[in-house]
């Protein structure tokens, strides 16, 4: 579970990015959670989840929840 500091920093980052996220920075989401799952990082795993889903891209965090690294094409062709 998050801390308060945790969600604050996370708030902080998605009002400094205009709610928004890029391209870019979604690929290395993707990548970085399958790191995270891969070494048992749960926090970080959360940390990812949190700001995706804050910023209602429940879709991709859906996909990185369950594991679905490989739909990463298919995010990217609808973007």
């Amino acid at each position: 579970m998050l801390t308060a500091q945790e969600k604050a920093r996370i708030l902080a980052k998605i009002r400094k990015d205009s709610y928004g996220i890029t391209l870019e920075q979604m690929k290395q989401y993707f990548i970085e959670h399958q790191h995270a799952r891969e070494i048992g990082d749960k926090k970080m795993m959360e940390k990812i989840e949190y700001h995706l889903t804050y910023i209602n891209f429940h879709y991709e965090c859906g996909l990185l929840a369950t594991g679905q690294y490989d739909k990463l094409p298919e995010v990217i062709k609808n973007w």
